[in-house]
């Protein structure tokens, strides 16, 4: 039920704000930008789903599930480690890729909005648990260097494929 529900409102803010206003431009803009909505829901559904609404419930000891050791997991050799690096990294190198291409900016901008848009995502994984979340999402900080990471890397795609993208969206 909460997945439905936090699809539900993800559908109606796309409808109610951004269809409207991303159909008035070309089909490309509408495309590209539909993209990036789609991208940013799959990434807070795997991240951040089912978000919890607080009920006045708090966990005192929340601090105690995040992670703010860089790269402990790999240097403590956990199982899946390696694993969760490289998935951090690709999950993000869309939004490098596609941040850009709309936005029209630049390698520090772009870099920095994919830090912010982590830190975002760590920030409500950490306060989910302090709502008392009965799912396992914790706050770490390999997760925000790795995202940003992979936001660069996007970026290096971009840069690559710049020249070819434009033909193709100009026509």
């Amino acid at each position: 039920m909460g997945y439905l529900m936090n699809f539900i409102l993800l559908g109606f803010v796309y409808s109610v704000f951004f269809y409207r206003r991303w159909r008035r431009k070309s089909l490309q803009e509408l495309v590209i930008n539909s993209l990036l909505y789609i991208y940013l829901v799959m990434v807070l559904f795997v991240t951040i789903m089912p978000y919890p609404i607080p009920f006045a419930s708090s966990n005192n000891l929340f601090m105690d599930t995040a992670n703010f050791i860089p790269f402990r997991d790999l240097m403590m050799n956990y199982d899946g480690a390696v694993r969760e690096i490289i998935l951090n990294v690709i999950m993000m190198m869309p939004f490098g890729f596609l941040f850009p291409l709309i936005k029209k900016k630049g390698i520090f901008i772009t870099v920095g909005m994919t830090f912010l848009f982590s830190f975002c995502i760590e920030s409500l994984q950490l306060l989910g648990v302090w709502w008392g979340s009965l799912y396992t999402r914790s706050f770490d900080v390999t997760d925000l260097i790795t995202n940003t990471f992979g936001g660069l890397f996007g970026y290096l795609i971009y840069i690559i494929f710049k020249p070819f993208m434009f033909k193709i969206l100009k026509g």
